[in-house]
């Protein structure tokens, strides 16, 4: 299973859970040549959300292959209220 970024998926013990993004996380990575050795992979997601974004303090990560077991279809893709623009700069 593929999971997808702003996209919310049934979680067996939590619910409803928004996936924020799958992270690579590297023991070394060099810029230059675009090219590291991948320590994990993790994702990262909520289970308390408005239409802006995650509460804060509820994002949570967990190694893929471990959310993959507790996890079930995606439900829907999430879409983001963008704030309106104030005037203020």
């Amino acid at each position: 299973m593929n999971l997808t970024g702003n996209t919310i998926y049934r979680h067996d013990e939590l619910g409803e859970v928004l996936v924020l993004g799958v992270h690579h996380i590297f023991e070394t990575y060099d810029p230059d040549s675009a090219d590291g050795r991948l320590r994990s992979r993790v994702v990262r997601y909520t289970a308390e959300w408005d239409d802006y974004g995650p509460l804060p303090s509820s994002v949570r990560t967990t190694p893929v292959d471990e959310f993959r077991t507790v996890v079930g279809d995606a439900v829907r893709t999430w879409e983001r209220l963008e704030w309106p623009p104030n005037g203020d700069t």
